[in-house]
Formats: C-alpha cells, sequence, structure tokens
C-alpha cells in the first residue's frame, strides 16, 4: 500500500475513505508513527472506517463518510497542548472541548492519546488513540477502546493542521 499511497492523484482523504479497516490496518502499520511533540493547535478532523460498516456497498460508505464532514456531525478534529488535549465539537462558530486525553508514550517512543485522565466520564477512559504521518499535515489516526479480551480499532479518521 505504500506504493499506492505515494502515487496520489486525488485527494488523500478521498484514498484513506474508499478502504476497509483490514486495509487501513494495514497501511497504518506501514506509517511513520510520530514520535516527536505534535504542534499545538487545533486539527480539523475527519471520520470513516467505522467499525461494523464494512459490509455497506462501497458508494453507501462514501456518501455517509461524506456526511460526516458536514455540519451533521458535530465533532470537528482534536485541539493538541504541550502534554495533551481535547476533541473539538460543535456547530458554527460554536466549539466546546469534550473527551480529554494526555500523551503517553509507548515501548517504541510513540505518542499515544491516554483518555483514562479523570475529568472524562468512566466509557472514555479506556479509549486510546494513535497518529501516523500520512502526508506532511495530514495523519492518519485510529481510535482503539481497551476491553478486557483486548484492544479493538473503532474508527480511524484523518487529522489536518487548520490553518
Amino acid at each position: 500500500m505504500t506504493s499506492i499511497k505515494a502515487s496520489l492523484s486525488f485527494p488523500p482523504r478521498t484514498f484513506l475513505s474508499n478502504h476497509r479497516q483490514s486495509e487501513l490496518s494495514a497501511l497504518f502499520s506501514t506509517l511513520e508513527p510520530v514520535k516527536g511533540q505534535l504542534i499545538p493547535g487545533a486539527y480539523k478532523g475527519a471520520l470513516f472506517a467505522v467499525k461494523g460498516l464494512d459490509w455497506l456497498p462501497a458508494i453507501l460508505k462514501v456518501l455517509l463518510y461524506r456526511l460526516l464532514t458536514t455540519w451533521l456531525n458535530p465533532w470537528r478534529g482534536k485541539a493538541f497542548s504541550e502534554d495533551g488535549g481535547s476533541n473539538l465539537w460543535g456547530i458554527g462558530p460554536f466549539i466546546a472541548h469534550w473527551g480529554f486525553y494526555c500523551f503517553e508514550k509507548n515501548e517504541s517512543e510513540e505518542i499515544v492519546l491516554d483518555y483514562g485522565v479523570e475529568k472524562n466520564a468512566f466509557f472514555l477512559k479506556p479509549i486510546m488513540g494513535e497518529i501516523r504521518v500520512f502526508q506532511e499535515g495530514l495523519y492518519l489516526a485510529r481510535m482503539q477502546y481497551r476491553a478486557k479480551s483486548g484492544v479493538k480499532t473503532l474508527l480511524y479518521f484523518t487529522l489536518e493542521v487548520e490553518g
């Protein structure tokens, strides 16, 4: 998949939203992890590859994921600070921060978004996120849930520096 990624002639999010979770997982493992510090600020997000939707015909998934980039989806992206951040939610100019995380580093020194912070509701605490560099200024990320049966990937999303 890396060679496919290198020869993209259309928007990366279009390329990414046309793939199943298993294909994105394979691609994700080939991408460079974010090991340093993310630049503090707001990052625009786009959701796709939601677990359980692989059974939908491709055209319906594309339409659904396009709808998720409109005002119908209140999730706007993420905000990063020096030691953590939050999800950005809102409609129009009204933005709220909800779903907070701190930065942890795994054994490979990769940054992990850990939602197990005190100010989160109990059902958010098992969530963690990983971010990889897809292209300069565009990141591929995945949201995972730590369950007793193991870590499950729930969805993939992109993050792009707002500017």
